[in-house]
C-alpha cells in the first residue's frame, strides 16, 4: 500500500528529531538492517562515486567502547547549568560509521574522471564527498523512520581514536546511531547521566516557487 502524504510527513519529522536514549532489550532484525544499509549505499552521489565506506555495528562491546570517546556535546545538568558531555547518540542498537574514501583510494574510473575533467580541483572532490555522505545519513534517517525506529548523528568524536578502535584506514567522518526508542524516557535525557540535551525548533527554510 502505498503511504499517505500525512504518513510521509510524520516519518520527516520523526527522523528529524535525535534520539539520546535507546530501548537496548531490543535487537534490529537483519532484514531491517539491510534495508537501511541500502538506503546508505544506493542513494545519489556525484556521478555514483563511492566517496565513503559504511561501517555497520551491532556489536555491544565496540559500541560501548566508542561511546566516551564522543566528548565534545553539552546538555543540561540538574541545576539547569550547560556541561560537557559524551554524544549518547552513539549508545543505539545499531551504529553506521561513516569512513572517508580519499582521491588516491577512489575507483580506476572515478580518478580518472578527476584527472581528465574540471572536477580536478580537490576542494571539489571534498564538497561532493561531504555531500554524499549528508545524502547518505539523510535516507537513512528517513528510512529508519519509516521502519518505526529513531536516530541521532554525531561528529563530535575523537576521530583519530575511533579510527584506531575500529582499525580504519582513513578518518571516519560521521557516526548514526538508529535504534528503539526508549518510550519511559524524553528523548533528550542522555543514556547513561540523566543531563538533558537542549533542543532547538526548526528554522523556517525560505521556498520560492516559479
Amino acid at each position: 500500500m502505498q503511504p499517505s502524504y500525512i504518513d510521509i510527513k510524520k516519518a520527516v519529522v520523526k527522523s528529524q528529531h535525535c534520539q539520546r536514549n535507546f530501548d537496548l532489550s531490543k535487537e534490529i532484525p537483519a532484514e531491517d538492517l539491510d534495508i537501511l544499509v541500502y538506503a546508505a549505499t544506493n542513494c545519489p552521489s556525484k556521478q555514483n562515486i563511492a566517496f565513503y565506506k559504511l561501517h555497520v555495528i551491532t556489536d555491544r562491546a565496540v559500541i560501548e567502547e566508542i561511546h566516551p570517546h564522543t566528548w565534545g556535546t553539552h546538555a543540561y545538568n540538574a541545576n539547569g547549568e550547560m556541561v560537557a558531555t559524551t554524544n549518547s547518540q552513539t549508545l543505539a542498537n545499531a551504529i553506521f560509521v561513516y569512513e572517508l574514501v580519499e582521491l588516491a583510494d577512489l575507483s580506476e574510473a572515478a580518478q580518472t574522471k578527476w584527472a581528465n575533467s574540471d572536477d580536478a580541483e580537490y576542494a571539489i572532490f571534498l564538497r561532493d564527498r561531504a555531500v554524499a555522505i549528508g545524502i547518505a545519513s539523510g535516507y537513512v534517517n528517513l528510512t529508519a523512520a519509516m521502519l518505526g525506529y529513531s536516530t541521532g548523528c554525531c561528529q563530535c568524536f575523537d576521530v583519530s581514536t575511533v579510527k584506531d578502535l575500529l582499525g580504519l584506514k582513513n578518518m571516519p567522518e560521521m557516526i548514526q546511531g538508529i535504534g528503539f526508542k526508549d518510550e519511559s524516557r524524553n528523548r533528550r535525557e542522555h543514556e547513561k547521566n540523566g543531563l538533558v540535551f537542549p533542543t532547538r525548533k526548526k528554522e523556517a527554510i525560505e521556498v520560492t516557487r516559479r
